[in-house]
């Protein structure tokens, strides 16, 4: 599976085990995506497909570009507005919307993901979607994860508390394992105080942390084909 194509495979899991929709109209929306994609390479605007965009600036962008093209309008118009709904759909999808407040619910999008490749940026950095980062926040309903009572100020992007997300297990270690760590099992959604600590504390104020993160998230880890003891867990995330 091509990196860029989890978001895909997340799309998917998403409509069938989130918002229970029938296989056909999966297949309708993964249509419309597939034909998006083919008319956007052909514009030159992307290499494969629209699964490659990682940010949702990036996705905003392309949205505007196809709604202020007349020929991509006329041709929504005679498929009746399929490739507008279709992208409308991911569109929300990408932006966390029906991700709110799903964290009892979110694991069952816990798979197996290969590992992404690198880009090298000033020193080679291993890619990451902040995409997924921004679901996870969502899905956590804006409360820190290692506390709820936590309060932070209101962030003008969102309206919603603001909270920070967080790799559990840093992507720095991904090369230690053979399957991905920017997964949805791998995110925690942090209170800026707590983000800090586990960057910037010390061990001993970490540890109650780290154990909490452990026991709350080792069994999905696992799902995703990232088993690690605890000891081995808290000496990475130390």
């Amino acid at each position: 599976m091509a990196d860029h194509y989890i978001l895909m495979t997340y799309y998917a899991k998403y409509l069938k085990e989130i918002r229970r929709v029938s296989d056909s109209t999966v297949k309708h929306y993964q249509g419309a995506l597939k034909h998006i994609s083919r008319y956007l390479v052909k514009k030159e605007k992307l290499k494969e497909t629209v699964y490659e965009i990682q940010n949702i600036e990036s996705l905003e962008r392309i949205r505007e570009y196809l709604y202020a093209d007349p020929e991509f309008l006329s041709l929504d118009k005679r498929g009746h507005q399929m490739y507008s709904a279709g992208l409308n759909n991911y569109y929300k999808f990408a932006k966390g919307v029906g991700f709110y407040n799903i964290h009892k619910h979110i694991q069952v999008m816990d798979m197996e993901v290969p590992v992404k490749g690198k880009y090298t940026y000033s020193s080679d950095t291993w890619r990451r979607s902040s995409i997924i980062k921004m679901q996870s926040i969502e899905a956590a309903g804006y409360l820190c994860e290692i506390d709820e009572t936590h309060e932070t100020f209101t962030a003008k992007s969102t309206g919603h508390p603001y909270m920070e997300g967080h790799h559990a297990l840093s992507m720095k270690y991904q090369n230690k394992f053979s399957k991905s760590l920017d997964v949805y099992a791998n995110i925690i959604c942090l209170c800026p105080i707590c983000h800090r600590l586990l960057h910037y504390g010390i061990a001993a104020e970490k540890e109650t942390v780290l154990d909490k993160i452990y026991f709350d998230r080792s069994k999905r880890l696992t799902a995703c084909g990232i088993k690690i003891s605890k000891e081995d867990f808290k000496k990475l995330a130390m």
